[in-house]
């Protein structure tokens, strides 16, 4: 029960790290290729956040790593898709198309076809 917390907390965690991301360029024009704007952006704050979130993200997923099968626990990052494509449609008003939510429905069954097998521990590698 732990490694599946740990598991949705790194998931959030990534996708709030996307929200952040997003929002911190929400009103900025497109880049064009690596400039100076790259290091001014870096800065802003739900920039730096969104960075924040994920290097979070990554120390819950050493955690997932440590506890269970890796073919166990990453198809369930799947799930970010879903809460990314969720949060954006209320936040940025992202457009939601029938393709795009049989697409997501179909995760969403991978990942419960997943989640019922029972992981095992990882053994030690030499």
């Amino acid at each position: 029960m732990k490694t599946i917390l740990f598991i949705l907390t790194s998931v959030f965690l990534g996708v709030a790290g996307q929200m952040l991301l997003k929002m911190g360029l929400y009103k900025t024009p497109p880049m064009e290729g690596l400039s100076v704007k790259i290091l001014h952006l870096i800065f802003k704050p739900y920039i730096l956040l969104g960075f924040i979130s994920y290097g979070l993200s990554s120390i819950f997923w050493l955690l997932v790593l440590s506890r269970t099968e890796l073919s166990y626990a990453y198809p369930m990052v799947a799930l970010g898709y879903v809460f990314v494509f969720i949060f954006s449609w209320l936040y940025f008003k992202d457009q939601v198309t029938l393709i795009r939510v049989i697409g997501l429905v179909l995760i969403c069954i991978g990942v419960v076809f997943i989640a019922i097998t029972q992981p095992n521990t990882p053994k030690p590698i030499n």
